[in-house]
């Protein structure tokens, strides 16, 4: 992905996940894919809370258009955070599998609540189906975003950092676009 500029934060978000399918080798469909850009543009904004997400997932004594409402919020952060900050859970009491289990737990109650002959339960069959598939696309999502900040601003040190902790072959390509000669035999940007 090269850092060009976007109308809208849709169109952004579509690039960055359509090359973020690809990369990860997901055959999602569309709507789960727009669903994920979707997201991807809700987190822009909001803020994520405190609250566990495994006690809104046994909660019960709700309306059952709130239920949805809670089914869809624990599903979504699930997979915003185990992909976007699945690195800092490594130091939680919680890792990456616990949010795996809880966002595929409450997008399949999702999808058989709303009943699998509507197409959002498709797309939720579809994201509690391939939860882990997703969480590494919105993984390869936050390392383009990051590395598109980071040519942005031209901190062409900091991805050289980077591609030096990974040895990332896409992290590379965008060093040798910016007149950078990496070699990977040395640690030495020529």
């Amino acid at each position: 992905m090269d850092v060009t500029l976007a109308t809208s934060v849709d169109e952004f978000f579509h690039e960055v996940v359509t090359d973020a399918l690809s990369e990860v080798d997901l055959d999602a469909s569309e709507p789960a894919g727009w669903y994920l850009v979707g997201l991807l543009g809700e987190f822009t904004t909001a803020r994520l809370t405190d609250e566990p997400l495994g006690i809104k997932l046994a909660a019960t004594s709700e309306s059952p258009a709130q239920r949805v409402r809670t089914l869809k919020e624990v599903g979504d952060t699930s997979l915003y955070v185990a992909g976007f900050f699945a690195e800092s859970l490594t130091r939680s009491l919680v890792d990456v599998d616990y949010y795996v289990g809880i966002g595929q737990t409450a997008y399949a109650r999702l999808a058989r609540s709303l009943g699998s002959g509507k197409a959002i339960g498709e797309v939720y069959e579809e994201l509690a189906a391939k939860f882990p598939q997703f969480v590494d696309v919105l993984a390869q999502v936050r390392k383009r975003v990051t590395i598109a900040e980071l040519q942005a601003t031209s901190d062409l040190t900091r991805l050289y950092d980077i591609w030096l902790r990974t040895r990332d072959e896409w992290v590379e390509k965008k060093l040798r676009q910016a007149g950078l000669i990496v070699d990977p035999g040395s640690k030495v940007i020529q």
